[in-house]
C-alpha cells in the first residue's frame, strides 16, 4: 500500500493480485508435507483486521488503475466477506466470479476437501468497456475432436488448470502460470503495464515480462524479492508473446447484410449436401461470415 501511493492514478492497464489469504499460511508445511529447505523463509502473513487490510489495499489498486483496466483477485473462501464489502464500499463492478478447480487438496475425514480457488474479475464501473480479448488463446474456428468450441470452452467462467509441482526455491505459495498468463492474455496487449500488489514467486512479474508487458508490483519478504529480481533479469521481454488468433477468412465479418446478401447464403446451404455443421463451414468459407452469424440467418 505505500509503494502503490507512489505509482500515479490511473497508469495501470491489468492488476493481478494473489494476497495472503489470512489462514495462516506459516502451517501449511504440515499440511502439505513440503520440503521446508526449498521454501524461503519471510512470509508475510495478513494483518489481523482482514477487512481494513482488503479494503486499504483494493482502494489503492482502484486509484491506480486506468478506466478501461481490470483487476483479477484471487481468494480462498475462508475470507471470501472481506473481499465482497470492499468491492461494494469501493462501488467496484464484478464481471465474472471466475472458479478455479485445481488437482488436489488437503485430505479430510470429516468434511468435502476444498480443491478451488475463487478469481474476482473486476472493472471500475459496469458502465465501462473494459479490454478483453475473447480471441487470445482461440479463434472462432478452432474445434476440439469432438467438434466443439475450444474458444467458448476457455471462455467459461470454470477454470480447470492443475497447480504446478514446482521443484528448487520457491516463496510459500505459487500460481500456476497458465493460470496467470491466461488473465493476461485476455485482459491486456503488448507493452501494456500489469500490476501485483503481492509479488510472492514472481509469477506476475514472469508471464508479464516474457508476453511482451511491462510490470511493477509490490513484495514484503526480502528474501523473496531478492531471489526473484535476480531471476527475471535473465527473462527476454516478449520472448513468449503470441499474437490473438484472428479469424482472418471471415473477411465479412461486422458488415451489414443485404436481403440479396441473406437470400445467396439460403439458397447455397439448401444446394449443398451433408449435415448441418459441414454446410456452415463450406458457408463461412464462400461468404466470409462466422457461423454464429449463419445460424441466426438460417433461423430467419
Amino acid at each position: 500500500i505505500t509503494g502503490a501511493s507512489n505509482i500515479t492514478d490511473k497508469t495501470v492497464d491489468l492488476i493481478i493480485c494473489d494476497p495472503p489469504f489470512g489462514i495462516e499460511e506459516n502451517s501449511f508445511n504440515k499440511h502439505y508435507n513440503r520440503d521446508t529447505k526449498n521454501i524461503i523463509d519471510g512470509y508475510v502473513e495478513a494483518p489481523t483486521n482482514y477487512d481494513e487490510f482488503t479494503l486499504n489495499w483494493m482502494r489503492e489498486a482502484k486509484r491506480i488503475l486506468k478506466d478501461n483496466g481490470s483487476m483479477y483477485i484471487v481468494s480462498g473462501w475462508t475470507n471470501l466477506s472481506s473481499i465482497y464489502k470492499a468491492i461494494d464500499e469501493l462501488e467496484l463492478y464484478t464481471i465474472n466470479h471466475i472458479i478455479w478447480k485445481y488437482n488436489f487438496g488437503v485430505a479430510t475425514k470429516s468434511k468435502y476437501v476444498s480443491s478451488h480457488y475463487h478469481i474476482f474479475y473486476l472493472s471500475k464501473s459496469e458502465k465501462t468497456k473494459v479490454k478483453f480479448n475473447n480471441n487470445a488463446n482461440y479463434c472462432q474456428i478452432d474445434k476440439d475432436d469432438n467438434g466443439k468450441s475450444l474458444q467458448y470452452a476457455d471462455m467459461e467462467d470454470v477454470w480447470y488448470i492443475n497447480k504446478e509441482y514446482q521443484r528448487g526455491i520457491k516463496n510459500m505459495n505459487k500460481l500456476p502460470n497458465k493460470l496467470v498468463e491466461k488473465m493476461i492474455n485476455y485482459s491486456s496487449d503488448k507493452e501494456d503495464l500489469v500490476c501485483d500488489f503481492f509479488m510472492g514467486n514472481f509469477t506476475t512479474a514472469d508471464c508479464s515480462l516474457r508476453l511482451g508487458r511491462k510490470v511493477c508490483g509490490f513484495e514484503l519478504n526480502e528474501n523473496s524479492y531478492n531471489y526473484w529480481m535476480d531471476n527475471i533479469k535473465d527473462i527476454t521481454f516478449g520472448c513468449d508473446y503470441l499474437e490473438p488468433k484472428f479469424d482472418n477468412h471471415f473477411t465479412n465479418q461486422g458488415k451489414k447484410l443485404t436481403d440479396d446478401d441473406r437470400n445467396k447464403i439460403i439458397l447455397r446451404f439448401n444446394e449443398l449436401k451433408g449435415a448441418k455443421k459441414d454446410k456452415i463451414k463450406v458457408l463461412s468459407e464462400e461468404f466470409g461470415r462466422g457461423a454464429f452469424s449463419l445460424i441466426n440467418i438460417l433461423k430467419e
